[in-house]
């Protein structure tokens, strides 16, 4: 057992901890009392982010409803180790920004390409001296049109009308819109930072908009609801016509697969489909880095998930390294004894919601035999390095699929990131059977 098996539980416990989010922001609200300053959000634009793009479209609506001061600062891509496999990374940014778009009534069209350099660079301008002239929520929309749709003509309109910043104007403005949203805890484009916490894009406003609501921001047209709810899951009924396979990129180590798991496998129950295991070595022990803002944004995003889906989170033994190496080389076995996915939830839940340390024998122990497994014989594949291999072979796989993260979810047609793309999973599934049965 590893010293950050050990320390883990405690580090993760205060980043997590509701009662020290509560005690937070009590005090961010009786200071903003106190001092009688507006309810402040801080946004962070990127006008090549597709997410970011989604995000400004809300930017009215969002002035209109609540009793706010929005603060817009321009920023730069994220830093390397914050966006690794960058250029896959924009490439799937885009595609599934235009999905995100169509689901949510919103604007976006996959080029197929970023937008030229040069009309980025004139688009950042333009955007600084509208922030300047306190104009950007007027601005932000038509000029991210026409930066995507390359129009120049447009570009040259625009410019005329909400005026150019010089090239040095511009970019002290993103190297300061850089250093604030270091100082407010993230590193993306698309991101709102309010009182401490921060919200990433259209998937994550509904998070601030209850925020707000409670604290009596709230001005628009009763009942409240927030602008883009999450799209509810199985609300349709299930069939038994068998459903596609699903295949499920996961890692032992991500919070995400964790908040994820439970909710695929009563989906896919639910439509009557097979899921796959597709184990992968999580991210960072492969290698890929994450500077220590992500490493706590993902871990405080996924309590906020998980608990809007009602799963168990925050009591943590960090299964880095050996611990998760030792759940990996029970997976197969699991599948073999038709228990896979018990296996696969008692892991996740073990380590991310009950501090149960699964590099220490009795821990993995108690993950084992609950899963309905037999220790004995479980401890015997403790030892077998073959699951390395269809480790390599499933992390070749998710990069055929243009993805390197986890979870993923690849159906039919589709290969999605994260465990907010349940829903388009689910999309798929029933195109599929619909499908089916009119050629049927």
């Amino acid at each position: 057992m590893s010293i950050r098996e050990i320390v883990s539980p405690f580090f993760a416990a205060r980043i997590v901890s509701e009662k020290r989010q509560m005690e937070a922001r009590a005090a961010a609200e009786k200071a903003r009392r106190k001092a009688g300053a507006p309810h402040e959000i801080f946004y962070f634009h990127q006008p090549d982010d597709p997410y970011a793009v989604l995000a400004a479209q809300l930017l009215q609506n969002l002035t209109e409803r609540f009793d706010i001061k929005l603060t817009p600062m321009l920023v730069p891509p994220p830093a390397d180790n914050d966006a690794p496999e960058r250029e896959a990374l924009i490439n799937y940014s885009r595609r599934d920004g235009a999905m995100l778009a169509q689901k949510y009534g919103l604007s976006f069209d996959d080029p197929g390409r970023q937008p030229d350099g040069a009309l980025t660079a004139l688009a950042h301008r333009i955007l600084a001296s509208a922030i300047a002239k306190e104009r950007f929520p007027e601005a932000v929309c038509a000029v991210d049109r026409a930066l995507w749709q390359e129009d120049t003509g447009r570009i040259d309109a625009l410019a005329g009308e909400f005026g150019m910043a010089g090239e040095a104007e511009t970019a002290h403005a993103m190297q300061k819109g850089a250093e604030m949203r270091r100082r407010l805890g993230h590193y993306l484009g698309g991101v709102f930072c309010y009182a401490g916490e921060q919200y990433w894009g259209v998937d994550r406003l509904h998070h601030l908009e209850t925020r707000l609501h409670a604290l009596g921001a709230y001005i628009g047209p009763e009942p409240f609801a927030p602008l883009k709810p999450p799209p509810a899951l199985m609300a349709r009924p299930g069939d038994e016509a068998p459903g596609p396979a699903i295949d499920f990129f996961l890692s032992l180590r991500s919070p995400y697969a964790h908040v994820a798991a439970p909710q695929l496998f009563a989906l896919a129950w639910h439509h009557n489909c097979p899921v796959r295991l597709r184990f992968v070595l999580p991210m960072m022990m492969r290698g890929i880095p994450a500077s220590f803002q992500k490493q706590t944004y993902i871990m405080r995003d996924a309590k906020r998930e998980a608990a809007r889906a009602g799963i168990g989170f925050g009591r943590i033994a960090d299964p880095f390294g050996k611990p998760s190496e030792r759940g990996l080389a029970l997976i197969p076995y699991a599948v073999s004894q038709g228990k896979g996915e018990a296996f696969v939830l008692s892991f996740l839940s073990g380590v991310w919601a009950e501090a149960i340390r699964s590099g220490f024998n009795p821990g993995l122990k108690k993950i084992v035999t609950r899963a309905g497994l037999d220790w004995k014989e479980a401890k015997a594949f403790l030892g077998d390095e073959s699951w390395r291999e269809e480790a390599e072979e499933n992390r070749k796989a998710l990069f055929e699929h243009g993805l390197w993260g986890v979870p993923t979810f690849a159906v039919g047609d589709i290969a999605v990131w994260g465990q907010d793309r349940l829903w388009a999973v689910e999309d798929e599934i029933i195109r599929l059977k619909e499908k089916t049965r009119t050629q049927g």
